[in-house]
């Protein structure tokens, strides 16, 4: 791991003394991909720029919109990339981490290309893309998230492979004390909370084709009355991006409203639940990306690329699901 300069270290001082030196010089020594720049992806740049990664790269060959100006703080000029936009503002953010735009096609890259990073994160890619890069990372130990956000609905996965880390807890002694009978004994146990221990743990998580062949069959109405529907409903708008090759659009509300209460059918039947779990009012919250709702989703989903990548903290296993609508959100464990 590199070293900290005095700089960094008068910098990054009041994340030091939250995660400690070492967690530190892992995030600086960190290679991060971001793939797609979007609402969501520009809130978890943002907040990893800030954490101090080593490096940043964006990988987006879309030019920016009219819909990009409305709801992208990253980006300022219509027509030009949004990656190369993104990156200036980036790295106003953090002078110490090498932020880099990368315009080329996703489609295009090899296999060589991803290897180098520590960390990949893909938003606004298909499932099939998706899994491909998902079974690369798992081949070559770099850690894997995805995500998106649909009008009020958001969601991201993680997949760490075999991630070991560090939790913090309350040093605990113990007096002994005998009593009556040889068998007996009185434990005091002593705790003011000052002295703490450090105590490494492992986790292991599932391939993102293994989540999404949960089986949802088994569970049962209760469980349902006690979890949000919410993954069906993002299985529906991943579906339509999947096979019209983009999301919803207000502009065509009625004719893609009409599309998703088909693949509706199609999500409820593929992983043998009641149709009435998928609320066929999700058509009217739906569309576009919501700033509100990406800040959220992206903060969470840039606090677990930090906790994955500092080895601090129990990380989330293994899908956060968040619904707007219902002002929810929950941990999901996916996959066997």
């Amino acid at each position: 791991m590199e070293r900290l300069t005095n700089e960094e270290a008068e910098q990054y001082d009041r994340q030091i003394r939250l995660w400690g030196l070492e967690a530190q010089k892992r995030l600086r020594s960190s290679q991060v991909l971001v793939i797609g720049l979007r609402g969501l992806s520009a809130e978890v740049c943002k907040n990893i720029v800030l954490a101090g990664v080593k490096s940043l790269t964006i990988l987006d060959h879309c030019r920016v919109t009219s819909e990009d100006m409305a709801n992208r703080f990253l980006v300022s000029k219509e027509g030009d990339y949004r990656a190369l936009q993104a990156k200036v503002r980036l790295q106003t953010l953090n002078q110490n981490v090498a932020v880099e735009a990368d315009t080329e096609n996703v489609k295009d890259k090899g296999d060589d290309f991803f290897k180098r990073f520590d960390v990949i994160c893909l938003t606004d890619c298909p499932t099939s893309l998706m899994v491909r890069l998902n079974e690369l990372c798992r081949a070559n130990g770099i850690k894997f998230f995805c995500g998106d956000v649909w009008g009020f609905y958001g969601y991201f996965f993680v997949d760490l492979q075999e991630h070991e880390y560090a939790i913090e807890v309350p040093k605990v002694a113990e007096d002994v004390v005998m009593v009556e009978g040889p068998s007996t004994k009185k434990v005091r146990v002593e705790n003011g909370g000052q002295e703490m221990q450090t105590i490494r743990k492992q986790c292991s998580f599932c391939s993102l084709n293994n989540a999404l062949s949960t089986s949802w069959s088994t569970k049962t109405e209760k469980y349902f009355k006690r979890h949000p529907a919410t993954f069906f409903t993002i299985q529906v708008l991943q579906a339509f991006r999947d096979r019209f090759g983009a999301d919803p659009c207000q502009q065509f509300e009625e004719e893609h409203a009409n599309r998703l209460l088909t693949l509706r059918v199609d999500i409820a039947e593929k992983y043998g639940v009641g149709l009435g779990l998928i609320d066929d009012q999700f058509t009217s919250y739906c569309f576009s990306e919501l700033s509100p709702v990406c800040a959220i989703v992206g903060g969470v989903m840039a606090q677990e690329i930090i906790k994955a990548i500092s080895a601090r903290d129990v990380p989330f296993s293994n899908c956060f699901l968040y619904d707007g609508v219902l002002g929810s959100g929950i941990v999901e464990h996916l996959g066997v």
